[in-house]
């Protein structure tokens, strides 16, 4: 990468120091980075070769192909810090359950399908008054959409409203019916995962599997756009800084001590290039 700055040329270089942030998403939830810093150093150019570099850096810029190619990786880069927000929004929730919301029509129009997902968050607000969550948009294979929704503490029954004399019905059965009622003639089903395979997931492992999605439809090729919302309290602190430290060993080991007692490794990734490092944790039990 070069930049040119008050007409000096400079060009980045990768060093040997990797700098440490920790973000506390609550609940005992802790997500620890360590990034390879960049350096910048003069490139000392003469008068005909830094002219000779400003007019390739102007014809790469008029190049609809490098035009191209930047905003694809400014939508990849928006698409992973969506990812990354919608991964500690649901630590900070502290999810517990997944729900699958899925049309019985071929239903494609994105836009309707935000609209469905409002009106049920109010309708089952009426008997979960604190009902949150995250959720993220899914095409399915035949073009339909579908939203999976990550959210806490679904009791196991709830008061179903529409009978004269109110009645107690497992919960989940009580949020397919608000569904139903929501999409009409579209038709409609609800799957609980907390019954079934989520129930052994910790909520970091839930939030994993709700993020992917923000980069699968990237990689799928649409127009990368908002593929999740949220509904309820969830402040995510700003990462703190904890040093800067000389080689990535260094760095992975400064990370592990800050593990808490009690606590377990959810996520421990360092990438091919030795460039970054991540560490997720999380409660034990």
């Amino acid at each position: 990468m070069i930049r040119i700055i008050d007409g000096i040329a400079y060009e980045s270089f990768s060093t040997e120091h990797f700098k440490l942030k920790a973000s506390d998403c609550g609940n005992g939830h802790q997500e620890i980075t360590a990034s390879r810093m960049v350096g910048w150093r003069e490139m000392n150019l003469d008068r005909i070769a830094m002219e000779n570099l400003l007019e390739t850096m102007q014809a790469r810029m008029d190049d609809p192909e490098e035009q191209a190619r930047r905003e694809e990786l400014r939508a990849e880069n928006s698409a992973r810090k969506a990812k990354k927000r919608v991964r500690q929004l649901c630590k900070v929730m502290g999810v517990d359950t997944m729900l699958t919301l899925t049309y019985k029509a071929n239903q494609q129009d994105l836009a309707l399908c935000k609209k469905h997902l409002r009106e049920f968050n109010r309708r089952l607000l009426r008997v979960m008054p604190d009902f949150a969550f995250v959720a993220a948009f899914e095409r399915q294979k035949r073009g339909a959409w579908h939203v999976h929704m990550a959210t806490r503490r679904v009791p196991e029954s709830l008061a179903d409203r529409n009978r004269q004399n109110a009645v107690r019905l497992k919960s989940y059965e009580v949020i397919r019916r608000i569904w139903r009622s929501v999409v009409g003639e579209l038709g409609g089903n609800i799957d609980v995962a907390r019954r079934k395979f989520h129930s052994r997931k910790s909520a970091a492992q839930i939030a994993s599997y709700i993020a992917k999605y923000i980069i699968k439809d990237y990689a799928e090729g649409d127009k990368w756009s908002n593929r999740w919302t949220k509904y309820g309290e969830g402040f995510v602190p700003e990462p703190v800084e904890l040093g800067i430290f000389y080689g990535p060993i260094a760095a992975i080991e400064a990370a592990y001590a800050l593990l808490p007692e009690g606590h377990r490794v959810a996520i421990g990734r360092l990438d091919r290039w030795r460039d970054w490092f991540v560490l997720h944790t999380e409660p034990c039990g």
